[in-house]
């Protein structure tokens, strides 16, 4: 027999990730103003690695600072989209960018973005120890001057076509972050947070508490006009929303001649036991019930306070119940389907404009806090109102007092949104804001009916 010996065969050494850490160290020098020589590699799998170590750092730097004043922590997934939507977005950037350039290395670019995040995010909870945001904001417009440097180095062509192309590419990077919402990679978890929402209990005493609420509104009297009141905050994440309405509740109540017949429907924890559950079908219920105690010469106020979306779309929110929005379409059927005998219909939210046309008729005299194309503003949580609520009700509205039963006198709301419109105007101006534009529609019918 004859034997066939070989040669053993070397073990292979794990294949070194080409170029790491000199493109990390091209990266800080980008930071510096001297002269580079050397550039970064572009090699797909140190740009693999760059995002890799990226996220561990983002993550780390979110656990880090929320661990740091908080008992517990909790991952919150919507932060991580956020973050890998950025670099996504911040990458189509540069990549339309090298297109300009037909020598340009988009896998050097692709290389520099997540490199230079990473400084950032690392350096983010240090600058963020100060409790300011203009170093963190400083922070970020260093690391765009870094990533945009990179660019320039690796752009070809003549210097106006380099400098422009900077400039749009900028832009359109810093454009990111007002694009994309950014979110926590983490959230702090206290002791006294609440239990989830009990969904079937949660609903089982919905038709008690509607069938309470219009208990509680009284009839009209005879031979005079009656003011009716139904506030709706559909949305339970912003406390702006339930304050506002119960604020508009005690002023038609001690004012405007609405005691006895005002009606809520708040979607919040303080008020779950108490109020109807702010949605579609408890708003269509209610309007309803209140219609059939109104007179023909009667008014019914509703006022609807909620975030709004560009589709038209107002937002209801209730923590785990998984309720759903309602469309300008779907409002103008409730409110149609309800046929409250006179109606002033208030949406206070962004693009509330958009459900103007919906809510027409006659009868009813519409408003919002908005054009169709438009946001309105303070919607942040602890304020008592929204911008728009502040100026109609509290600063145009209180000043009048309409109280006792008349046959003839009605709130001058007409000359209240007039007001208002001039308040909102000025503070919009006064914050470099864009202007809402805040928005009155009369039906024929009514305005002869109001003052």
């Amino acid at each position: 027999m004859t034997a066939f010996v070989g040669h053993a065969a070397a073990p292979r050494r794990p294949q070194r990730i080409p170029g790491f850490g000199h493109d990390a160290l091209v990266a800080l020098r980008l930071f510096v103003p001297v002269r580079l020589g050397a550039r970064f590699s572009g090699d797909a799998r140190v740009v693999a690695l760059a995002t890799a170590t990226l996220l561990a750092v983002a993550l780390a730097a979110g656990y880090i600072a929320v661990a740091a004043r908080a008992d517990g922590v909790e991952f919150y997934r919507w932060g991580l989209y956020t973050l890998l939507t950025t670099l996504f977005v911040q990458a189509a950037v540069l990549f339309l960018a090298a297109l300009s350039s037909n020598r340009a290395s988009l896998p050097a670019l692709l290389t520099a973005l997540p490199v230079i995040e990473t400084i950032r995010i690392a350096l983010l909870p240090v600058v963020s120890l100060t409790g300011w945001s203009w170093p963190a904001h400083a922070l970020y417009f260093v690391c765009l001057a870094a990533l945009l440097r990179a660019l320039v180095r690796e752009l070809y062509g003549p210097v106006a076509r380099r400098i422009l192309v900077t400039v749009i590419t900028g832009g359109a990077l810093w454009g990111t972050t007002q694009l994309v919402r950014p979110f926590p990679l983490f959230n702090p978890v206290t002791d006294d947070r609440p239990e989830r929402l009990n969904i079937e209990e949660t609903y089982v005493k919905q038709e008690r508490l509607v069938t309470e609420t219009i208990n509680a509104v009284l009839p009209s009297l005879p031979d005079t006009r009656d003011t009716y009141f139904v506030g709706f905050a559909p949305y339970s994440a912003q406390n702006v929303f339930e304050n506002e309405v119960k604020h508009i509740e005690q002023l038609f109540r001690r004012k405007l001649g609405a005691a006895g017949r005002t009606a809520l429907l708040i979607n919040s924890r303080d008020t779950v036991d108490e109020l109807p559950m702010a949605n579609g079908h408890n708003l269509g219920v209610v309007l309803g019930g209140i219609a059939k105690k109104m007179g023909p010469e009667d008014l019914l106020f509703l006022h609807l306070t909620s975030h709004g979306s560009s589709d038209h779309e107002l937002s209801v929110h209730f923590e785990n119940l998984g309720l759903n929005d309602i469309s300008a379409d779907e409002l103008g059927e409730i409110v149609t389907s309800a046929d409250p005998p006179w109606r002033v219909v208030v949406v206070s939210a962004c693009y509330s404009g958009g459900f103007i046309e919906a809510l027409k008729s006659p009868r009813t005299l519409v408003i919002t806090a908005s054009s169709e194309d438009r946001q309105s503003f303070g919607c942040e949580h602890g304020r008592e109102y929204t911008y728009f609520g502040e100026a109609f009700y509290r600063d145009s509205l209180s000043g009048l007092d309409m109280r006792g039963p008349s046959p003839s006198r009605s709130p001058d709301f007409e000359a209240a949104f007039a007001r208002a419109l001039e308040i909102v105007r000025n503070r919009e101006a006064g914050e470099n804001l864009t202007p809402s534009e805040p928005q009155i529609w009369v039906g024929e019918e009514i305005a002869g009916m109001l003052p």
